[in-house]
């Protein structure tokens, strides 16, 4: 049988199948080496904090602890060197005296420390500081602000005051956060510490690290955490592998994506393998093979393409490796040298070769039905039996009760769930009708084209139609790609326009002031300084404060309503199932406040889950709030972003956002997150065009008496050539026109479910889908160009 097996091996006819396993298998085993890569990197980073520490105590929450605390612990037994880290926000200014921040969060100011083996931190260039006025930055924010050795930084302090410090080192951090390193006393003196945030301590030798935490911990403070060295270093690698989860389950999906659609191009491959082998599987059976046997050969024959595949895949792989790390380093990921183990190889290879023989069961199975008699007729693929129509009514069924379970789920991240689940029984059920479908939409698009083309389009047509399964199993591999990116691109753009809506909505203005720095709030100098200014139609300062209604907390706004009223965002957890006229009470603390809802509005609200008048707002908070918030709308021809300037100079811990430059943001960056979709659906497109060029090259084969025919008939070569380029282009165009109207319905119903309270104002980008069409229209004739050209090569007398 091996013999057998292997003589059936016709390396040309398997080189697009072994390239499709090759492209799906280095993905992943290029994300599987990726992970490792970034994962270590990353524990690199954060492993910094852990280095030699074999006891830690850390403060809880924003406590502090005692600065007796290193006294303590230096005194328990088992201790070696102790050393206490102190740690407290410091706003830091770039070279335009803007806050340098970290989704709100200003760099953290550390001390340098007295032992050295215990610094959660390596010094790069430079020293560390050695007394006041001096400051050593990390590498990221030297990178990204220019401020380097022997510059000047400016800090605030906790009085909100500047203060200039001489840089004279560069270090690499824990975790890659932003970081000032001073010496101890500057840390006191710039951000008013009064405590250590950790104290870390090495033992002595011999020393059982549980038992001394175990001491420590029964003198140490009450709000303490007590961890050995090693709980802390288990810890640190949970808070390094938690940063990429999100983005390592994004590159599994897309790699799955790639193996899918390669099973699907193996799959058809065997199946017409299998179709034109009838008479030699048929004689196998009549000198006495059993049906076993003959399905043992395609699994045996499939094994030994997958494995040579595979391992070729996996060495590839290591370049997707090095792909996705320079991709992910450009966004911010960490990376770093490649880390080689077993696991990514064993795990791709068994998984190309498991697809690649599963692939391969059904038509082996067919093979083995071939009667001994088929070697004296010409046979047909089987009919479409009868379960096939029965499972696609049972996926189509359970889709689309999945789907309406989601649009009516009461969370967003369930819903999503549910939708996404529906859409992939209705897409199972899509694909086992699609022979049904296909046939009647490629003779649709072919109606003109033979109109205009003649005779080759004519015949293109009714060749796609001649076997619908095979054009179908062709066209899928196309469909799945196409519908995801058809899909993304509908939800991000819905997400675009209805965030647009939403923000015009919730600020019809032109500037938002708000604090750069999260816990902050607004100088009242600065929103006296904006009213008085002409350049600016209308000023008004949002105060916010935290109140509460029938027994729950909320978050109270002021702005744009009448006395005695209230707005409410329909997307409020607290209150989102308040409608227009009902009365609602707010109390802070003795005093109390009833209002009426005067209107709800789509989507979250800045200002805060309950809206009311500045007045009541002053009656609910007399003692007042510092402003949160201040909304702009500048005067038509004046130079508001000048005077916006001149304005916050005086308050580095306040800036202002450009609602039309938000706007333009956001817009990029979710033409940049379809680029990052198009860019890793690539390799799935890639394998499904591999997927079009092989069944057109085995159709070649099996039409060879067939086009000999044509060719005697008087069809010259090129005409010969079309009728295969105009195939490939109708069914690559019906494959993706099935794939855009897929996706659009199932993008459109997971924003519908994504959305919970906010009703989305839904976007089909139809000149990115139509581009789509036409790339793939295009990409399936680059495809069927070598077929094309090796079948008018055939002669008259094939």
């Amino acid at each position: 049988m091996l013999r057998i097996a292997l003589s059936s091996l016709r390396p040309r006819r398997l080189v697009p199948t072994a390239i499709a396993i090759v492209l799906s298998v280095a993905f992943v085993a290029g994300v599987l080496v990726y992970r490792d890569t970034a994962s270590a990197a990353l524990y690199d980073e954060y492993a910094r904090g852990a280095r030699n520490v074999g006891v830690a105590v850390t403060a809880r929450g924003d406590t502090r602890l005692p600065l007796s605390t290193v006294d303590a612990v230096r005194n328990t037994p088992g201790v070696a060197d102790v050393d206490g880290r102190m740690a407290a926000p410091l706003p830091l200014l770039d070279r335009h005296g803007k806050p340098v921040t970290t989704f709100g969060e200003p760099p953290a100011a550390v001390d340098t420390g007295s032992v050295p083996a215990l610094r959660g931190f390596d010094l790069r260039s430079g020293r560390l500081p050695e007394g006041g006025g001096e400051a050593a930055l990390d590498s990221g924010t030297v990178e990204s602000t220019g401020i380097t050795v022997g510059d000047t930084a400016v800090v605030v302090d906790a009085g909100g005051a500047r203060q200039e410090l001489r840089v004279v080192g560069v270090v690499a951090s824990a975790g890659g956060a932003p970081t000032v390193v001073l010496t101890q006393a500057e840390v006191v003196r710039l951000t008013g510490a009064n405590g250590y945030r950790e104290v870390v301590a090495t033992l002595r030798p011999g020393a059982d690290a549980g038992e001394v935490r175990d001491r420590i911990a029964a003198a140490g403070p009450a709000q303490a955490r007590f961890r050995t060295g090693d709980a802390l270093r288990r810890d640190l690698a949970r808070a390094a592998s938690g940063q990429l989860n999100g983005v390592f389950v994004g590159l599994v999906l897309f790699a799955a994506v790639a193996v899918l659609v390669a099973g699907f191009v193996i799959f058809n491959t065997f199946n017409i393998l299998m179709a034109q082998r009838i008479r030699e599987t048929a004689l196998l059976r009549c000198v006495g093979t059993r049906r076993g046997q003959v399905i043992r050969l395609v699994l045996l024959e499939s094994a030994a393409v997958g494995l040579a595949a595979s391992l070729a895949g996996a060495v590839a792989g290591l370049g997707v490796a090095a792909g996705l790390t320079r991709g992910g380093t450009l966004l911010g990921l960490p990376g770093g040298r490649p880390v080689l183990s077993a696991a990514p190889v064993l795990v791709a290879v068994g998984l190309g070769l498991l697809v690649t023989v599963g692939s391969a069961a059904i038509p082996a199975v067919r093979a083995g039905r071939v009667p001994p008699v088929a070697a004296l007729r010409i046979t047909g693929e089987e009919p479409r039996r009868r379960w096939t129509f029965v499972l696609a009514g049972l996926a189509l069924a359970g889709g689309a009760a999945l789907t309406v379970a989601g649009l009516r789920a009461g969370g967003a991240e369930e819903g999503m769930v549910l939708v996404m689940a529906g859409g992939t029984g209705t897409f199972l059920a899509l694909l086992l009708l699609s022979p049904l479908l296909v046939g009647r939409l490629v003779a649709a698009l072919g109606w003109l084209p033979g109109r205009v083309f003649g005779v080759p389009a004519r015949l293109a047509a009714a060749n796609a139609r001649r076997n619908p399964e095979r054009t179908a199993a062709t066209t899928a591999t196309l469909v799945i790609g196409v519908a995801l990116m058809a899909g993304g691109s509908t939800i991000a753009a819905t997400v675009d326009r209805t965030a647009t809506a939403q923000l015009d909505r919730a600020f019809p203005v032109d500037y938002l002031v708000v604090p750069a720095v999260n816990g902050t709030t607004i100088p009242p100098s600065v929103t006296a300084s904006l009213s008085g200014d002409p350049a600016f139609a209308s000023v008004e300062a949002v105060r916010q404060a935290e109140a509460v209604v029938d027994g729950r907390s909320i978050l109270v706004g002021t702005g744009g309503v009448a006395d005695g009223t209230a707005r409410v965002p329909a997307a409020s957890d607290v209150l989102g199932r308040a409608r227009p006229g009902d009365r609602l009470t707010v109390r802070a603390g003795e005093r109390a406040l009833a209002v009426t809802v005067a209107a709800t509005v789509q989507g979250p609200s800045l200002t805060g889950d309950l809206v009311v008048s500045a007045g009541d707002f002053a009656s609910l908070f007399p003692g007042g709030t510092a402003a949160s918030m201040i909304l702009v709308r500048a005067t038509p021809g004046a130079p508001a972003r000048e005077r916006l300037d001149a304005a916050l100079a005086g308050a580095p811990l306040v800036r202002y956002d450009d609602l039309a430059d938000v706007r333009d943001d956001r817009k990029a960056a979710v033409d940049q997150l379809v680029g990052i979709i198009a860019v890793l659906l690539a390799c799935a497109l890639l394998i499904a065009l591999v997927g079009i060029a092989n069944t057109l090259s085995l159709s070649v084969l099996e039409r060879s008496r067939e086009s000999a025919l044509l060719r005697a008939l008087g069809l010259t070569r090129r005409q010969l050539a079309a009728t295969l380029l105009v195939e490939a282009l109708l069914m690559a165009t019906a494959g993706a026109l099935v794939g855009v109207a897929f996706g659009v319905l199932y993008g459109w119903l997971t924003t519908l479910a994504g959305f919970g309270a906010v009703d989305p104002l839904v976007t089909v980008p139809v000149g990115r889908l139509g581009l789509f069409v036409l790339l793939a229209a295009l990409a399936g004739v680059a495809a069927a160009v070598l077929p094309a050209r090796r079948a008018a090569l055939s002669a008259v007398l094939s």
